[in-house]
């Protein structure tokens, strides 16, 4: 028996990492004989992330091709695109030959990002082989289109299960989109079973990034794409943390770590460059470092874990708080942000203690900073809660494999 994991833009986003490796971890927990291929962009880096699971990472040849001008341009041109045609006809027969076709990528079916079509395609070629296919942990939409509505419809409606990662997703599609409730459960992101590494390890990763553990840390994820991705000024983006990252160290005596999460060769979505914009504005204060280094989700879950809060642009270092039981403040620009923090803290504790603020709103330096003193301030308080209810949350993550499984069986 085999599955493919489809949805993977790569590892290079420690995003993906997140969902991935917990993801391999909890299928072979269960069938330790399963083959799990991956589908993705970035085989030959992914591969050295993968390769202890014994997992096949396969170049994604489906994302970027249209298979009716791709079938034109063959009869036209058939000896320039025979080589084309043979690595997207390999492609599609990995996925007949599958046992089980997963969709992971957490947001991707969306309008977001463009092209719902480049996801959806090796999960209609699953379906016509009649192979299962499940949606895992996923925040579903909102679609801006009834084109794209019916696409995934078209898709969701053959599936086996549709898993989704918080209640407004679980809402939207049995409410608003009319898919059988039967089909969909509502569970938890993959991402919360992350496991970091020994605190021996993150210390040592700490000390080489100078970092006293005596004194209070502050982890922040700011992310290169968001303002591409809400429409927002860039310039005013590095403003705004610049003057975050002074309150910490000035109001706060901390010591910040940047999270550079999401480290992919596309310039607009790699985190690092707008790390380093940060750091030159901030004239490379002493008090502020950034973890550079090629480290793995796990890695950066243990950094962050090691700190006191964690201020999050992207959504998996804000999960990787979360998961650790430490103060989190999510920036958000889409459903997922606000699904998964209503449902760690339910809508009166979340609006009581404003856990979460959007983009828009964290452009406005005053209405970060008080927001972010606030968040400071509650701390223990929110660390507590997300003590109280991380069992519960962990479990129901666990709950998307015990289903596949059975799927499997």
């Amino acid at each position: 028996m085999n599955a493919i994991i489809t949805g993977i833009t790569g590892l290079r986003n420690r995003g993906v990492e997140a969902l991935v490796v917990p993801t391999i971890e909890q299928l072979l927990e269960r069938q330790p004989n399963l083959g799990i291929n991956v589908l993705t962009d970035s085989p030959d880096y992914d591969e050295i992330r993968l390769e202890v699971f014994g997992s096949q990472t396969i170049k994604d040849y489906l994302r970027n091709a249209n298979k009716t001008k791709l079938h034109k341009l063959r009869n036209i041109f058939s000896q320039f695109y025979k080589p084309l045609s043979a690595n997207y006809q390999s492609n599609v027969e990995r996925i007949r030959q599958s046992s089980i076709a997963i969709a992971s990528g957490g947001d991707v079916f969306s309008s977001d990002y463009g092209r719902l079509d480049r996801h959806l395609l090796p999960l209609n070629i699953a379906l016509e082989a009649g192979v299962p296919v499940v949606f895992l942990a996923q925040s579903i939409g909102p679609f801006k289109t009834q084109k794209e509505v019916d696409a995934w419809l078209k898709v969701a409606r053959r599936s086996k299960l549709v898993t989704v990662r918080e209640q407004l997703s679980y809402k939207y599609v049995t409410k608003d989109l009319g898919l059988d409730p039967s089909l969909v459960k509502h569970t938890a992101d993959p991402a919360f079973l992350l496991k970091p590494p020994s605190p021996e390890m993150v210390a040592k990763i700490l000390r080489s990034y100078g970092i006293d553990q005596d004194r209070p840390k502050i982890a922040i994820a700011p992310s290169q794409g968001i303002c591409r991705y809400a429409a927002q000024d860039y310039e005013k983006h590095i403003n705004v943390w610049c003057q975050v990252i002074k309150l910490m160290v000035n109001e706060f005596r901390a010591q910040v770590l940047i999270i550079p999460h999401v480290q992919e060769i596309n310039a607009n979505n790699d985190d690092r460059i707008f790390a380093t914009q940060l750091l030159k504005a901030l004239d490379y204060h002493l008090d502020v470092r950034l973890a550079g280094a090629d480290h793995t989700a796990s890695e950066f879950k243990g950094l962050i874990a090691a700190c006191d809060m964690i201020v999050a642009e992207r959504m998996h270092p804000a999960i990787a708080g979360l998961s650790s039981g430490i103060c989190t403040l999510p920036v958000g620009y889409s459903v997922k942000a606000e699904g998964i923090m209503l449902d760690l803290f339910g809508s009166e504790a979340l609006h009581d203690h404003k856990l979460l603020i959007s983009i828009q709103q964290f452009l406005n330096a005053d209405v970060a900073c008080e927001t972010i003193v606030n968040c400071w301030n509650k701390r223990h308080e929110v660390a507590n809660r997300l003590n109280q209810v991380l069992p519960q949350t962990k479990q129901a993550a666990a709950a998307n494999f015990d289903m596949i499984s059975e799927i499997l069986k």
